[in-house]
């Protein structure tokens, strides 16, 4: 019985014996570098500190590949979740442009009519 290793004990020694008896390197995540000169912006602190916790709805996006790489990137520089970005954008764009609550409200009342 004490010949027959593990499941684990096999992956560790093959893993061992792969890397030259070096342990394999943990991952190491990145963190977001900041130039010391410069304080982030302030949207980017709002956006950081939205909540999204509470929301339930989904939607799906469909984003062209230059938006989806940018969007991808920022996830990496920033470390915010794309779902929480797209909701921030969402809400902050509805916040800013009243005209377009004042056009959906205008719709849903002419269909009411």
């Amino acid at each position: 019985m004490s010949e027959i290793k593990s499941l684990a004990d096999q992956l560790r020694s093959s893993i061992v014996g792969n890397s030259g008896g070096k342990p394999p390197a943990k991952n190491l995540k990145l963190a977001a570098v900041q130039p010391k000169s410069k304080p982030p912006p302030k949207i980017l602190q709002e956006i950081l500190d939205y909540d999204s916790s509470g929301n339930k709805a989904m939607v799906h996006a469909k984003l062209d590949a230059a938006t989806a790489k940018l969007l991808g990137h920022f996830k990496m520089a920033t470390g915010v979740d794309n779902i929480k970005l797209v909701a921030f954008a969402v809400r902050h764009l509805f916040a800013t442009q009243p005209e377009l609550k004042t056009y959906i409200k205008n719709f849903i009342q002419s269909l009411e009519l």
